[in-house]
């Protein structure tokens, strides 16, 4: 019995490879296609004591060596607002003073071309009057490619079962 399942995996095994190789299955559902750049945001708020004003730093970036142009809107909490021009260069907003306490700096960048670059925005969480980490990052992951994931899954499966058929029939003729 067990032989018929160590060979009937290592021909499934190779069957769904061979047929993840060749592309047969579910067709690819990539991400749709935007001929602007992505760009990347960066707001950080060095530690401030309290009353001090707030500086805001900003930074936008975007694979490759050519630097985005456009308008940056930087915000602290709901009360503050300031659009300022960015040229590829880090930004530095001197923002108002503030209380103790939790407070939240945000930053909204539009491009000048936005047919070649994508716009971006981030956001951090700062405290007065306490020390904290480094705000949160900004939204990552990867995109969804696409490709015969189902077809490599199986040929895996198929694969660690035939590796297992063959350790249990190696131990069953050393013994």
């Amino acid at each position: 019995m067990r032989r018929y399942l160590v060979m009937g995996s290592a021909v499934t095994a190779s069957l769904a490879f061979l047929l993840a190789l060749a592309g047969w299955g579910s067709p690819a559902s990539a991400e749709p296609y935007t001929p602007a750049l992505p760009t990347s945001c960066r707001v950080s708020v060095p530690t401030k004591v309290v009353g001090a004003r707030v500086v805001v730093r900003v930074q936008v970036s975007v694979a490759g060596s050519v630097q985005p142009r456009g308008t940056v809107t930087v915000g602290v909490d709901d009360h503050f607002s300031k659009k300022v021009r960015y040229d590829g260069v880090a930004v530095e907003v001197r923002g108002p003073r503030l209380a103790a306490g939790e407070h939240r700096a945000r930053a909204v960048f539009v491009p000048d071309d936005p047919a070649r670059f994508s716009g971006c925005r981030d956001s951090v969480r700062f405290s007065v009057g306490a020390v904290r980490g480094s705000g949160q990052a900004g939204a990552g992951g990867l995109p969804n490619t696409g490709g015969p994931h189902l077809g490599f899954l199986l040929a895996g499966v198929g694969l660690v079962a035939t590796g297992g058929g063959l350790v249990g029939r190696g131990r069953r003729a050393a013994s």
